[in-house]
This record gives structure tokens, sequence and C-alpha cells, in this order.
């Protein structure tokens, strides 16, 4: 009995010190995630909020989702959004309901629009550090973080107020919570809760995005979770009475957040709108070429490159691992997930006729985690592949200092800044790309004792892409005044009196209801135009010079009250900076009256 209870005794410190040991590791392990956090958060603010409000809204998509949702505030009605004084059927409501709700705390402004969007951004940032952290291992994780907090496609639409991030992240999410709940097996005896509230979660976020944008939402997560939920299943046998339970009560949580606000919709409008928003919104836009210009197959493979520059030239990486893969015939777990991940997205929309650049955006996630891993693997490996890392880093600061150039060279249209200012960006991006490509060089050369340097370079390029994200934000695509279209609506609130039309014609076609705060007319055509001027009484309209001047060729008398230059930044592209003609692409926009007013 002695000698068991000295046994006893003696093991109580031992197991102890194991729990000690054991909860020092967790705690490491928590701050280092808080840590990287935080890391991450910071540079969310730099490339997703300095400046936000900055740029007026531009006269693309996201002054529809802006002024309905002041719209909404205005008329009290937080069910049927409305534009221009009419309904707007085109997408779901929650996007609306999120910049209405900001609106209500800080007040209507671009930057308040487009808060939500920077939020989710955020969201889709942690979210893809928390997958990379939990599939990898740290170092993986954090750079994944940072791939996705300075990924030109995200910081994009990040400052855009649009739903196609926030629908990026529900997706995201709703996707790595599937494949935890269906797919992992955790140490220990997981039970169901563990496992109901991961697949709630994804439930959750499914819904969200249906709300977002539409069944194209959980669509989404559908085509990466059912394979791989198959395949799994097929290997290890069909899922639990206990996990068919928790899918049930999923799919139950999914209708409890949809189904309310498109039940009321349908009792509003009519059945009619369930049919005119689920196929013609969603199928039409899908399959035929009625809302988006139909694009080739390949078109998705240089958007892709494009929305993760500046760390597109990394993906090199992933060839040495696939041939590697290939000839062992083993493929890793985590990789085939994360490839159905990226694979199954793209695959639909590369099939569907219209395309759009922002759809690759749920795509992103995936392939920042698959980037990460490559450099991580990278540093751990053979002097070779280091080689190879710094080969490409030296690519990478290249590129960046193209773009540095690329932005010289735009100075023609960047008419609202002076040339020191834009000189200013453009040398500065310039010499972050020169620092990224003159180090990696240096680390190239070291050879085999380059390890410590290389693993410099990932550093290097995150703080180039913040350099380039931030100033060409604040230089390209911002004003240091008043924008155009805010100086053609001040222009209006002056001229126009009380009750007087006011129409728009091919120009501002969005956003200037926005910043005038009441309805106009749509001009779509010249012939509309002119009947419009042709009206008895004083109306005013806005529209190009070119097109005023053909009305004045028709025989209408003008009376010209100002004159702005206008350079559409929603529509910039890469065509743009490789051939800045102003003839092109400055607009002089007019705004002008069927008559002049009568001497008192």
């Amino acid at each position: 009995m002695t000698a068991t209870r000295m046994v006893s005794v003696s093991q109580v410190p031992c197991a102890a010190a194991t729990q000690a040991r054991i909860g020092t590791g967790r705690d490491v392990q928590s701050a280092a995630v808080s840590r990287h956090a935080v890391i991450l958060a910071g540079v969310c603010i730099l490339t997703f909020f300095v400046g936000l409000g900055r740029p007026a809204l531009t006269d693309s998509d996201e002054a529809f989702y802006a002024e309905s949702a002041r719209e909404m505030i205005e008329r009290g009605d937080w069910l049927t959004p409305y534009y221009n004084g009419q309904p707007r059927f085109e997408k779901p409501v929650l996007y609306y309901w999120l910049v209405a709700v900001t609106y209500v705390a800080a007040g209507p402004s671009p930057g308040a629009a487009r808060f939500p969007a920077a939020l989710a951004g955020v969201g889709l940032v942690l979210v893809t550090f928390a997958c990379a952290r939990r599939w990898y291992d740290a170092p993986t994780a954090l750079l994944a973080g940072l791939i996705g907090a300075t990924s030109a496609g995200i910081v994009a639409m990040a400052r855009q107020a649009l739903p196609d991030l926030p629908l990026a992240f529900f997706v995201t999410l709703s996707v790595w919570a599937a494949l935890v709940a269906l797919l992992e097996d955790p140490p220990g005896s997981p039970g169901p809760r563990p496992r109901r509230a991961w697949l709630l979660l994804a439930a959750l976020a499914a819904g969200a995005a249906c709300l977002v944008k539409g069944p194209v939402g959980p669509a989404l997560a559908a085509l990466v979770v059912l394979p791989l939920a198959a395949l799994d299943w097929r290997r290890h046998g069909l899922p639990s009475r206990a996990t068919r339970i928790d899918l049930a009560l999923a799919a139950a949580l999914f209708l409890l957040v949809t189904a309310p606000w498109y039940a009321a919709m349908a009792i509003e409008h009519g059945a009619g709108y369930l049919e005119r928003f689920f196929l013609a919104e969603n199928l039409e836009r899908y399959a035929s070429d009625r809302y988006n210009a139909p694009r080739p197959a390949w078109y998705y493979l240089p958007i892709i490159a494009g929305g993760l520059l500046p760390w597109s030239p990394f993906m090199l990486l992933w060839a040495p691992a696939a041939r590697e893969s290939w000839r062992r015939r083993i493929l890793d777990q985590r990789v085939l997930r994360l490839a159905v991940w990226a694979a199954a997205p793209l695959a639909f929309y590369t099939l569907s006729v219209g395309k759009q650049p922002r759809y690759i955006l749920p795509l992103l996630a995936p392939l920042a985690i698959l980037l990460a891993r490559a450099v991580t693997r990278s540093l751990e490996g053979t002097p070779a592949r280091r080689r190879a890392l710094a080969t490409l880093g030296a690519a990478t600061g290249v590129v960046v200092m193209v773009i540095g150039g690329l932005v010289y060279r735009a100075r023609p249209l960047l008419v609202e800044w002076n040339e020191p200012a834009t000189l200013s960006v453009a040398l500065a991006v310039f010499l972050a790309g020169g620092a990224v490509a003159a180090f990696s060089v240096g680390a190239w050369r070291q050879g085999p004792d380059a390890t410590a340097r290389a693993g410099v370079i990932p550093t290097l390029v995150a703080a180039a892409a913040v350099v380039m994200a931030v100033g060409a934000h604040l230089v390209v695509l911002a004003s240091p005044g008043p924008s155009p279209v805010e100086r053609m609506a001040a222009m209006l609130a002056v001229e126009r009196n009380a009750g007087e039309p006011y129409g728009r014609h091919r120009v501002f076609d969005r956003n200037l209801v926005y910043y005038m705060r009441t309805a106009h007319v749509e001009l779509p055509v010249l012939p509309a135009a002119y009947d419009f001027l042709r009206s008895p009484g004083r109306v005013l309209c806005v529209l190009r010079a070119e097109d005023a001047a053909r009305l004045r060729q028709d025989g209408l008398r003008l009376q010209r009250l100002g004159e702005v230059r206008y350079l559409n930044t929603g529509n910039l592209n890469l065509r743009t900076l490789l051939d800045p003609d102003p003839q092109r692409y400055l607009q002089r926009v007019v705004l002008v009256a069927n008559r002049q007013e009568s001497a008192p």
C-alpha cells in the first residue's frame, strides 16, 4: 500500500508538469496567433481603409448600392431596394442593409457605402489565415493572410461599394466550416456538438451569401463541398446518424435565414418577382449575353494572375510540387481540398456565357493558401528551391517597378493632380519594386547560405504591395478636391430651380443621382435627349460635349451652364495605362439648359 501511494504521489508532479508544459505551449501558440492577427489587421487598415472615402462614387455598379441604401433610409422601406425612385430587383437585400446600417451610424458618404465591403475584406483575410493555421502552420498562415490583404483583386474590391467581396467572404467561410465539419477528424472524441457548430456556421454563412447575391452563393459552396464530402464518404462510409441530423439542422437554419425575405418580396410584389429574380437575374445572367458580353473560355486565367498581383510570379512554385506529387503518386489531402476549392468555382464561371472579372474573388482565398505553402516549403527546402524563390522574388520586384512606370505614364489622364504628386507616387512604387528585386538578386547570389535572406523576400513583397495599393488609390483613383461628379452636382444645384426636371445622357449614369439626392430622367439614347430638351418648360441635361454639339447641329438651341473634364476610373484597365490617350479616355461633360431664362 505504501509503495502504491509512493508511486501515485510521485506521478502527481509529473502529470502537473506535463499539463503545465501543454498549457505553456498553448499559451505560446495563442500569443502567436494574436500577434499575427494584429499584424494582418494593421496591413488591412492600410490596404482596405486608408482613404476609403476619398474617391467619389465611381460611375459603376457601386453607385447603385450606395444610392439604393440611401433611398432605403429616406423611404423607410427596408424590404424593397429602390434606385432613382424605381424598385431595384437585380440583387438581394443584405448588402443594402449593411450599407444602410452604416449610414444610420455614420451618415451617408462614399466611405460609409464602402465600409461593409472593406470589413468583408478583413473577414476574408482572417478566415484565410485561420484556415491555413488549422491545416498547416503559423508561417504559412501569416503569409496566406498577407497575400490576401495585399493582392490587387481583393484590395480593389474592398474599396468599392459592391457585394462581391462580402459574397467571397461568406462563401469562403461556408466552405471552410463545412470542410472542417465533414472531413476533419480532430484528436480525441469530437462528439456531435463541435461538428454541429461548424455545420451551423457553414449554413449561416451560406444563407448570408444567398442574401448578398442570390443562389450563386450557396451553389459555389456546394460545388466545392459536395464532391469532397462524397469522396470522403466513399472511402470511409456514409455519415453517421448524428451527422445526418446535424446536416438537417444546418439545412433548416439556411432556410430560416434566407426564406423570410424572399417570401416577403413574393407577397409584396407577387410570385412573378421570384420568377424574374431566379430566372432572369440569375439563370439568364449565367447562360446568356444579355447582361455581360460573351468572353472566351480562357478569360479568367489572366484575371486570376492580375487579381493575385504582385504575388502572381510565385505561382510558378507550384510546378515542382506538382511534379513531385505526380512522381510519387501521392497527393496531400489538404492540397486536394484547396485545389478543388479553387477549381470548382473557376470551372463554374468558365462555363458561363457572361463573365466579369470580380466573379473570381471566391477563388483567391484557397489560391492564397496554396501560394503561401509553396513559398514556405521553398524556404524550408533545398538551396535550389530557395534560389528559385529568390528568382521569382526578383521577377516580382520587376513587375512592381513596371507598375510604377505605368502610373507615371498615365499622368496625362490624372488631370486632378499636379505633376509632383503623380511623380512621387510613381517613384515610391518603382523604388519599392526595385528594393524587392535588388534584395532578391542578393539572396540568389548567396546561394546555399541565403536561407535567412530569402525569408525576408515575402515581407518585402508585402510592403511593396502596400505602397502600390495606397499610392495608386490616393493618386490614381482619388482627387485632391471635389471630384468631377461632385462639381457637376454642385453646378446643377446652383442652376436648377425648384422642381425643374434634369436628365443625363451617357455619362454619370449611376453616380450623379447620389450626389443630387433627387431622381433624374434617364436618357439612354440621343433621340431621347433631343425630345427631353425640346420640352416646353425649362429642363437641364448633363451629357458629353460631343453629344451636345450633335444636338445643336440638329437645330436645338442650348444654353451651356458649365463643364468638367472626367476620367471614369471605374473603367480603368491595363489598356488604359499602356495607352493613356486623353482624347480617348478624358471626357468633356457639359451641363446645358434648353432655353435662356427670361429677364426679370
